[in-house]
């Protein structure tokens, strides 16, 4: 799929080169995002190219969880952005969906891709 094709697939982005976490907690913080908490994302990097695709029903708590996690240990400093796609109710379909579609790099081994 094309950049600006996947890149319609989100609702937002925040800005957080090299996954950093004020970043992240500022973007939540504005009176915007304060209300949203579940939903699927996609971690890109300078290239635009998905490195990983997770979901959440409280995005504003798992996005910095990732720090901890060794899944994107080592890519870190190649995050530029994070696309969410707001979700109502059931968020792994969706979540599957965007793994198959877009096959990102870390998430080989989730959902059959």
């Amino acid at each position: 799929m094309e950049t600006n094709n996947f890149l319609r697939l989100f609702d937002d982005y925040i800005v957080a080169p090299g996954f950093n976490r004020s970043d992240i907690s500022k973007w939540f913080s504005t009176n915007k995002h304060k209300e949203i908490n579940r939903g699927v994302y996609a971690i890109l990097n300078y290239k635009l190219e998905i490195l990983y695709i997770g979901s959440s029903i409280d995005l504003h708590k798992r996005l910095p969880h990732h720090l901890y996690q060794e899944k994107l240990s080592g890519y870190f400093q190649e995050v530029l952005l994070i696309g969410i796609k707001y979700v109502e109710g059931d968020v792994t379909t969706p979540e599957r969906k965007y793994i198959r579609e877009l096959k990102p790099k870390l998430n080989k081994y989730r959902y059959n891709c």
